[in-house]
């Protein structure tokens, strides 16, 4: 996905596509003067989204098409180069809204046959009860847990698989992870990418997924995640990073 770091404790699609001939580098060179000099545009590109950057791009290529103040020779980058990296960045942004569409798909998916399989193995264990009930000694036969037995939990482990995806709404992010068995409950902490701050606390929940709102449109986030059990609290999660819409 889109600003989805894999390493280790980041997790970030970079969306480069192997199926395409490779791209020369750019070489941009620059002196202090021209970068001094450089005062009078406004990109701020750390607060623009991929789409605002998109739709900038497509302005600046359609206004220099046929603008005589910039000759060709003078143009550096030249405009095949921004055109390739406008074209790659579309592709990609196209690319990792496909693959969160079919993630979100696919957890609602799983979602729902959890619920049914949730549904269908309460039925079994009615039914097994109706055919002998009270009957320890053959419930027991039946690989259900009963009540009154302890339940092995002990320290709970770090939530593997933390991902991060855009939400529906504007500054909003989807958070998942894989559920813990035994855990009470899980703390979700929050912090700014870049520049990186400290880590806060934004929600305590039960469930393994959570929607984080009222985040800035364009800044980028970190989250991590940990589980509560009987015995205390266990590890951080590795970190997932997405940028808000």
């Amino acid at each position: 996905m889109a600003l989805r770091f894999d390493t280790p404790n980041l997790r970030m699609d970079a969306g480069n596509r192997y199926d395409s001939a490779p791209v020369p580098p750019v070489v941009i060179t620059s002196t202090s003067k021209k970068s001094k000099n450089m005062n009078q545009f406004k990109l701020e590109l750390k607060t623009k989204t991929i789409l605002q950057k998109l739709a900038m791009g497509t302005q600046h290529i359609a206004a220099m098409l046929a603008n005589a103040f910039y000759p060709q020779p003078t143009r550096v980058p030249t405009d095949a180069q921004f055109q390739a990296a406008q074209d790659d960045l579309q592709a990609a942004n196209d690319d990792a809204n496909l693959q969160e569409g079919k993630w979100k798909a696919a957890n609602a998916l799983r979602d729902d046959k959890q619920s049914i399989w949730d549904t269908i193995i309460t039925a079994r264990a009615s039914n097994c009860e109706a055919v002998t009930p009270n009957d320890l000694a053959k419930l027991t036969t039946t690989g259900l847990p009963l009540r009154g037995e302890p339940t092995p939990i002990g320290e709970m482990p770090a939530p593997a698989n933390l991902r991060a995806a855009m939400g529906d709404g504007a500054g909003e992010i989807d958070l998942q992870w894989d559920a813990i068995y035994g855990a009470v409950s899980y703390v979700i902490e929050c912090r700014e990418y870049n520049p990186a701050t400290g880590w806060s606390q934004i929600k305590l929940i039960k469930q393994s997924k959570f929607t984080v709102t009222g985040l800035t449109s364009g800044k980028t986030y970190a989250f991590r995640v940990r589980a509560l059990g009987p015995k205390g609290e266990g590890p951080w999660s590795d970190e997932a990073v997405k940028m808000a819409a």
